[in-house]
C-alpha cells in the first residue's frame, strides 16, 4: 500500500468520526430547541439551532429569564443560592457574525462566568458566533437548564432524565423488583443498535434502563421516544456513538521480553494494540 492509499483511509477515516460526532448532536439539538421554544416563546428548529442562537440575543433573553426567577425564588423566601442582578444589554437587531453578534455572545459569556460556571462549561465566542463548536456551546445551554430547573423553569427532557437517574442511584431497587420480566421497549432499542455495530460486546441488563456494557455499568434512556442516550460523565451520547467509542477505545498490552537499560535495569519491552473500528480495504 502506497502512501497516497494510507492517507486516503487515514481521511476517511476521520471523515467517519466527524460524521458520527455530528450525528450525535441531532438528539440533544432536538431537546434543547424544543426547550427554548417553549420557555423563550421562539420558534426555534433543531436544525437551525446554532444558527438561531449565533448572535447571541436568544442566549441574552435566556439569562434574563433565569436572572428574573432566580429573583422571584429570592423574593419568595427561597434561598437557592446568590445571583447577581443586573440589566443585560444586547443589541437586538445584531447581524449573523458582526462586531454586535460577538458583543452580544461576550455579554452573555460574562454572565456566565459572574453566575458561577466553571471554564469547562463556556466555549469561545467566535464558537458559537462562526458555528465553529456547536458541541461546546450545546454543554453551555444544558448547564444553564440544569440551572433553570432550580428556578422553578421546567427544563429539557435529558435533564428529567438526569434526575431520574439521580433518584434511582440515592434508592436503588431492591432485588426483588429488578427481574427481569419481560423485555422493554427499552431493551429491544438497545440490542437493535447492537447490532447495527461490527463488533461483538457484551451487553448485559442489570435493570430496567441499567446495563453492564464490556464491564461498564451504564444508565440508558429513550429520549422523545426514539433516541436511545447513554449517561456518560456529566452529559449523554448516544448508544451507537458510545458503543463505537468504546470498542476503538480498547488497547491489548502485548509482552516481548524484556531489555536491560544503560543503568543496568530490566524493563518491559511491550507494545499496545489498538482495536479501531475502521478497517480498509485490502489493497496489494
Amino acid at each position: 500500500m502506497d502512501d497516497l492509499d494510507c492517507s486516503s483511509e487515514g481521511d476517511e477515516y476521520f471523515q467517519e468520526i466527524a460524521r458520527g460526532a455530528e450525528e450525535s448532536l441531532v438528539p440533544l439539538k432536538e431537546d434543547l430547541s424544543e426547550w427554548l421554544t417553549r420557555v423563550l416563546g421562539e420558534k426555534i428548529t433543531a436544525t437551525g439551532l446554532v444558527g438561531s442562537i449565533a448572535n447571541g440575543v436568544l442566549l441574552c433573553k435566556l439569562a434574563q429569564l433565569i436572572q428574573d426567577k432566580a429573583v422571584e425564588c429570592q423574593r419568595a423566601g427561597k434561598s437557592i443560592g446568590k445571583m447577581p442582578v443586573k440589566k443585560l444589554k444586547y443589541r437586538q437587531n445584531a447581524a449573523a457574525e458582526s462586531f454586535f453578534a460577538r458583543d452580544n455572545v461576550a455579554t452573555f459569556l460574562s454572565w456566565c462566568r459572574d453566575i458561577g460556571l466553571e471554564d469547562t462549561c463556556l466555549f469561545e465566542t467566535d464558537g458559537l458566533v462562526l458555528q465553529k463548536t456547536p458541541q461546546n456551546v450545546l454543554v453551555c445551554v444544558y448547564e444553564l437548564a440544569r440551572l433553570a430547573g432550580r428556578y422553578g423553569i421546567d427544563p429539557p427532557g435529558l435533564v428529567k432524565l438526569e434526575k431520574e437517574i439521580e433518584k434511582e442511584q440515592q434508592n436503588p431497587r431492591p432485588a426483588s423488583a429488578v427481574k427481569k420480566k419481560s423485555v422493554s421497549l427499552l431493551d429491544t432499542e438497545v440490542m437493535n443498535v447492537a447490532k447495527q455495530c461490527d463488533f461483538e460486546l457484551d451487553i448485559r441488563r442489570v435493570s430496567e434502563g441499567k446495563y453492564n456494557i464490556g464491564g461498564k455499568m451504564v444508565f440508558i434512556r429513550m429520549l422523545r421516544g426514539r433516541h436511545v442516550m447513554v449517561r456518560v460523565g456529566g452529559g449523554w451520547d448516544t448508544l451507537e456513538r458510545f458503543l463505537k467509542r468504546h470498542e476503538a477505545s480498547k488497547i491489548t498490552r502485548i509482552s516481548r521480553g524484556s531489555i536491560t537499560t544503560e543503568a543496568g535495569e530490566s524493563v518491559p519491552d511491550d507494545f499496545f494494540h489498538v482495536q479501531a473500528k475502521y478497517k480498509g480495504d485490502a489493497r496489494s
